[in-house]
């Protein structure tokens, strides 16, 4: 499998899920696409395969951030009308739009660092042409 540095602060979608599986240091598999829906990633149990979009899955995300957000220095705050706002102790890029995501990759530069080894077949195509 060939595969690409990418930058924390730079993943987004699938990449991101799987940088984050690779930081925890879980077993995963990457199966190929199925109605055209791009590839599948999938964490190895002991019952099987499961699914493992945390990037997708907020519930699954709030999980991880309470395992090893305190390690991470992640700080959740409510503020303006009960809006959740997370802050990361941790630098995480400007491009985060999103929380969940600017979360992950605080976790992710947490656990691993700045860049990442990340499979081409995961990649975005501007990431394949440019990476870390």
């Amino acid at each position: 499998m060939t595969s690409k540095p990418i930058s924390t602060s730079q993943l987004t979608g699938i990449a991101l899920a799987y940088a984050v599986g690779h930081a925890m240091q879980r077993p995963m598999e990457i199966l190929p696409s199925e109605y055209g829906s791009g590839p599948r990633l999938f964490v190895i149990e002991t019952h099987g395969l499961r699914p493992f979009r945390p990037d997708r899955d907020p519930g699954e995300a709030w999980a991880l951030f309470c395992r090893y957000g305190q390690q991470a220095r992640l700080e959740l705050h409510f503020h303006y009308n009960g809006a959740s706002c997370l802050q990361a102790g941790i630098r995480t890029g400007h491009t985060a739009d999103r929380m969940v995501t600017a979360g992950l990759r605080a976790m992710v530069t947490h656990l691993h660092g700045q860049a990442i080894e990340i499979p081409i077949q995961l990649l975005d195509t501007e990431q394949q042409e440019g990476a870390a």
